[in-house]
């Protein structure tokens, strides 16, 4: 049974409703750069899925690396919805779709690689996987 009155969670949620006016007034500063810092966050975990990528084609473990492919290429998708108000957008979202599309390729040849067990693919997919390290690698310096 509840013995408390609930005296503690009404000065809680009277403490978070107020908010000092200037607070509310610094909210769409604050904004632009979470969405910058978004989309540098987006081109990092997608820089360390394609390392992952990279570990598992150099083991020929080609299904895991199409994996972390998928994964590396949604989270460059989504970057680029993020990176529209980044300092210099257009030449980084040219520079993280152009690492979406080789990770692409690398993914296609990783697949081939594995169900059809077509070792000249799995290395054709690790150089698609290092360009795009390379292009993210640029990405990240840029924003």
């Amino acid at each position: 049974m509840r013995k408390s009155t609930g005296m503690i969670s009404t000065l809680v949620l009277g403490a978070a409703l107020s908010v000092p006016a200037t607070a509310a007034q610094a909210a769409p500063a604050a904004a632009s750069v979470s969405t910058a810092s978004a989309c540098h966050s987006l081109i990092v975990k997608g820089n360390s899925l394609n390392d992952k990528a990279i570990s598992a084609s150099e083991a020929r473990s080609y299904r895991k690396a199409e994996k972390y492919n998928h994964s590396a290429r949604g989270k460059l998708v989504n970057a680029l919805n993020e990176c529209k108000s980044a300092h210099d957008a257009r030449v980084l979202r040219r520079i993280v779709h152009d690492a979406a599309t080789t990770i692409e390729n690398a993914e296609i040849l990783n697949r081939r690689a594995y169900v059809e067990h077509d070792r000249g693919a799995g290395k054709g997919a690790l150089h698609n996987e290092y360009d795009a390290r390379r292009t993210l690698h640029d990405a990240i310096k840029s924003s």
